[in-house]
């Protein structure tokens, strides 16, 4: 079982599920899989939200589409991109994607007292202006569902409208991972039986 639903393997696939399968295989569990984050258990079936995407193959391979733009389009930094998912992830407690970003956020050059303090919902100690209101900024419209008028002209001087865009946009990307996650109860490869 992966969390609440059925753990598919290759052999339970249609074909939609399976050529969905082959290309998270090929791009995202590769990717994750360099970094050192375990997305793929021994008997084949996928690990953290993406076992879930393939009950529909449509609107799954259409989420990973907006993984896959954000990850070759965004404007932001990968440590950026990072402390905003860390943020997101702590206040869903969202136990997969806290232990995959854990993993990602370090190879984006974060320190582990950053990263200990984003997964614990505390303000982290970051290296710049712009990091601190990119957290911010994901910190008030994660927890609170809008963003001070002040927060919202640094982020703007900050990343520009497009990088605003691009912010909430991943906020939003993640937002709906860990309800995936959350709804599903899926657990880090650790707490996986």
């Amino acid at each position: 079982m992966s969390g609440r639903l059925p753990s598919l393997t290759p052999a339970d696939l249609d074909d939609a599920q399976r050529e969905l399968y082959d290309a998270l295989v090929v791009n995202e569990v590769a990717l994750f899989d360099k970094a050192g984050v375990a997305v793929i258990a021994p008997e084949g079936s996928l690990l953290g939200p993406f076992n879930p995407l393939l009950l529909n193959p449509v609107l799954g391979r259409a989420q990973i589409g907006v993984f896959r733009a954000d990850r070759s389009s965004t404007s932001l930094s990968p440590r950026v991109h990072e402390i905003v998912i860390l943020t997101v992830g702590a206040a869903w407690a969202s136990d997969y994607e806290l232990y995959a970003h854990r993993i990602v956020g370090k190879l984006a050059g974060l320190t582990d007292d950053v990263i200990q303090a984003l997964v614990s919902g505390r303000p982290p100690q970051l290296q710049n202006a712009q990091e601190a209101t990119a957290y911010e900024f994901t910190r008030q419209l994660t927890y609170g569902h809008r963003v001070e008028a002040e927060t919202y002209a640094q982020a703007t001087k900050a990343f520009g409208d497009r990088g605003v865009v691009d912010i909430v946009l991943l906020i939003g990307l993640y937002l709906t991972t860990c309800a995936i996650i959350n709804a599903f109860d899926i657990r880090a490869p650790d707490a996986i039986r």
